[in-house]
This record gives C-alpha cells, sequence and structure tokens, in this order.
C-alpha cells in the first residue's frame, strides 16, 4: 500500500474507470460522516484525480444508504498544531481562504455526484460544489443547522440561494428543511432523478461523456458561469468571455507549434 492509499484506507475508496475516477465515500458504520482525517481523505482522493492525465472526470458517490451524515461529531480531535496551537478540523480546513473545498472543486475536472440516500448538514452542503448532482428516489437533502444550533459551511450561504433563489434558500435554512428526491429535484438541488436502483451507472457514465470534452474550454467554461451568475455588469461579462476566447487561442496555437516542431525536429 503506498502512502496516497494509506490516506484512503478506513474513509473512502478511489478506483479508475477509463477516464472517470470514482471516489466512494466508504465509512458505512459511522453512515459516512466526515472526520478531519476522512476530510484530508477526500481532498488527497480529487487530487489524484486532477493530477492524472488519464482523468477527464469525476464521480463522487458512497457506500450504505447515507450518502453522507454531515460532520463525524464523535470523531477524536485531532492534535494541535504545535506551531499555532489551533486544532485542525472539518471547518477550518473545509472553509479555508484559497484552499477550501470550494477552492478545489472550483479548480477541479468536472464532478458528477451519485446520491443513493440522505446527504445531511455537511454531507449536503459540501455537495452543492459538485458541478452535477444525479439521485435515486431515495435521496434525500436535509439541513438541519439551525434545529441543531449550529450554522451552514463550505459555502453553503453562497451556493444554495444560486442553485435554488434567494426566497427558497432563506425558507430551507430557516425552516431546517429535509426535502425528498422530487423535490430535490424540482429546486435543483438535484441535477438529474433516476428511477434505477442506483445513481452510480448513469453518473459514471455522463462523467465518461464530460471527461472527453476539451478540459482547458470546461474550466473556463464552468469559471465564467460562476463569475458572471450575479454579474450586472454587461461589459464585463463580454471583457470575460473575449479573455477565455484568448486564452483558448493561445493553448490552441501553442499546442500546435508543439506538433510542429515534434514532426520537424
Amino acid at each position: 500500500m503506498n502512502e496516497i492509499d494509506e490516506i484512503f484506507e478506513g474513509h473512502l475508496r478511489y478506483e479508475e474507470q477509463g477516464k472517470v475516477a470514482i471516489i466512494t465515500y466508504d465509512r458505512p458504520d459511522r453512515r459516512n460522516a466526515i472526520s478531519t482525517p476522512t476530510y484530508r481523505a477526500m481532498v488527497a482522493a480529487v487530487e489524484r484525480a486532477n493530477a492524472s492525465d488519464e482523468i477527464g472526470a469525476i464521480v463522487l458517490t458512497h457506500t450504505g444508504t447515507v450518502f453522507c451524515a454531515g460532520i463525524d461529531l464523535k470523531a477524536e480531535p485531532e492534535p494541535k498544531d504545535p506551531e499555532t496551537g489551533i486544532r485542525p478540523n472539518v471547518a477550518t480546513l473545509g472553509m479555508a481562504n484559497d484552499t477550501s473545498w470550494i477552492h478545489l472543486m472550483r479548480r477541479s475536472k468536472p464532478t458528477v455526484a451519485a446520491i443513493n440516500g440522505a446527504a445531511i448538514g455537511l454531507g449536503a452542503t459540501h455537495v452543492l460544489a459538485a458541478d452535477i448532482r444525479i439521485g435515486n428516489r431515495d435521496a434525500i437533502f436535509s439541513f438541519p443547522f439551525l434545529e441543531r444550533g449550529t450554522m451552514p459551511e463550505f459555502g453553503f450561504s453562497a451556493l444554495l440561494p444560486r442553485i435554488v433563489g434567494f426566497a427558497s434558500a432563506v425558507e430551507m435554512c430557516l425552516t431546517s428543511a429535509k426535502l425528498d428526491a422530487q423535490t430535490s429535484l424540482s429546486k435543483g438541488l438535484l441535477s438529474r432523478l433516476t428511477d434505477a436502483e442506483s445513481a452510480l451507472p448513469e453518473a459514471i457514465e455522463l462523467a465518461a461523456q464530460l471527461a472527453e470534452r476539451p478540459l482547458l474550454q470546461v474550466l473556463l467554461t464552468r469559471q465564467l458561469l460562476v463569475d458572471n451568475v450575479a454579474e450586472t455588469d454587461w461589459n464585463l461579462v463580454l471583457t470575460r468571455e473575449r479573455e477565455a476566447f484568448v486564452t483558448v487561442f493561445r493553448a490552441q496555437r501553442a499546442a500546435r507549434l508543439a506538433r510542429e516542431a515534434a514532426a520537424n525536429p
């Protein structure tokens, strides 16, 4: 077992199927709740997929009947950092500036989530950063933060209103909403709803399609959508789009020149 697989052991499984990396949360005894080591394993798995030239898209899925039950409140606390005296936890790691889960997802290859059960608390908030979410009939999104006296995290306060609209987001948060699969689909929390027993095959099939797309254009398109979703300055929208075109043109030209140089040494 190599070092990175040791990080995964007891937390998740990582496998590659063609051009698709499949990351499976594998703590069914803890309902796939996220401890600090689990979070580190999640990040390492995504980074492994991003670093592979063979991989073009990522699937996030799970074992057991619960996609993710949120933060693992029974996990052993991490030792304090000897320099800062701060004890690392899922919240401090997942919401750190520039290295947060949101930042990781935004720079990652296309990500599809396959949800066959409940996504609760952090289980729901972290998966909102996936590009596409496919669920089966057992999929549930639950936001129990206020009834538990806690707060949402991982960029939830920005992601949720972008997905479901401001009024729906406020109602979901204040009422600690629990939404079944059909309601989640109608609100946009799920991108697709499958009648199959498992959403995983459809997620893998879709990810395989995305993996065939040119990665640079995929990443730039996604970034344009993120940057421009609430932009009211149309000149800025068009400027960003022009800059994206220029970036693609330059990359294509550089690739063409490299091919020509290789063919004529």
